[in-house]
């Protein structure tokens, strides 16, 4: 027998070969606004500039970083459409977050935007949490580990990723850069470590 992925979400990953240079230009000014304001989000426990420019210390030009994330937004686009050239937009301005020791992000999505994209600009996999994404059908498989525990308890070699497991958690690398659809909801758990997490994101839309 031969399995088939049917209506099946998606993130696509690429590692950014300008990593370095992205930190030069940026790490210096958003770990100054941090000591600044470790927990300047409207939102979350976190440092972020997300809806707050022009109120942090050190303003960001995200020239330079927007110029090299065009290469992989366009790769992204010339792979999943199969070759056709479609023009795209960042919607807003891409920002920054600042994960500190316990701080973390709730589940939350991107809409209505086409699709969403993170840098991981400073990221430690033996220390950080990468980046949690949640089943679209989370109701049907909370039921599931309720109820059904023998269904997601045996899922022999699809215990990574399932269309029975409640969320899936994908293998990332500092300077690593994925792009997926807006609408799939996402968490990020607590920083348990003293060592700062820090992603670069934006969402952007076909026009």
């Amino acid at each position: 027998m031969e399995k088939f992925d049917i209506f099946s979400p998606f993130y696509y990953k690429a590692n950014v070969a300008e990593t370095t240079q992205i930190q030069d230009a940026y790490m210096g000014d958003i770990v100054a606004n941090y000591n600044a304001n470790p927990n300047s989000s409207n939102d979350w426990d976190v440092h972020t500039d997300y809806g707050l420019k022009g109120t942090l210390p050190n303003q960001i030009d995200w020239w330079t970083s927007v110029q090299h994330y065009k290469i992989y937004i366009n790769n992204f686009i010339n792979d999943y459409y199969r070759g056709l050239q479609l023009d795209w937009r960042i919607i807003e301005e891409p920002w920054y977050t600042v994960y500190g020791k316990g701080q973390k992000a709730d589940q939350h999505e991107h809409m209505p935007c086409d699709f969403s994209a993170v840098h991981f600009l400073k990221f430690n996999p033996q220390l950080h949490e990468p980046i949690r994404f949640i089943h679209p059908e989370f109701t049907k498989t909370k039921y599931i580990k309720t109820f059904k525990p023998i269904v997601e308890s045996n899922l022999g070699t699809c215990t990574k990723q399932s269309y029975y497991k409640e969320d899936f958690v994908p293998e990332i690398n500092e300077g690593d850069f994925i792009v997926f659809p807006s609408e799939l909801q996402h968490l990020v758990h607590p920083n348990t470590s003293d060592e700062l997490r820090v992603t670069i994101a934006f969402n952007f839309s076909l026009r």
